[in-house]
């Protein structure tokens, strides 16, 4: 049921992940933001130590992820103009 519920946004975000601009970052950020909501709702492992290593592991994982992808967004060049045809 839930990837019912899931699976179509996450189908219309990853088709939107190739674009360019603000919709095309923001598709890109929605696994590492996904993965670090889950560790807050459901965090990993059956005791404290388990929990504590995967959530670090996957929040620096996350950041890491993060930073990328708002790097190379921030160095993309802006598209050329196209030329107006006649």
């Amino acid at each position: 049921m839930t990837s019912i519920v899931f699976g179509l946004p996450l189908g219309a975000v990853g088709g939107c992940a190739g674009r360019r601009g603000a919709a095309g970052l923001v598709a890109r950020l929605i696994v590492p933001v996904g993965a670090s909501v889950q560790m807050v709702v459901l965090p990993p492992g059956r005791n404290e130590v388990i929990q504590t290593v995967g959530q670090a592991v996957v929040w620096t994982a996350a950041a890491a992820i993060t930073v990328l992808v708002v790097v190379r967004h921030l160095r993309r060049r802006p598209a050329a103009p196209r030329a107006e045809s006649p």
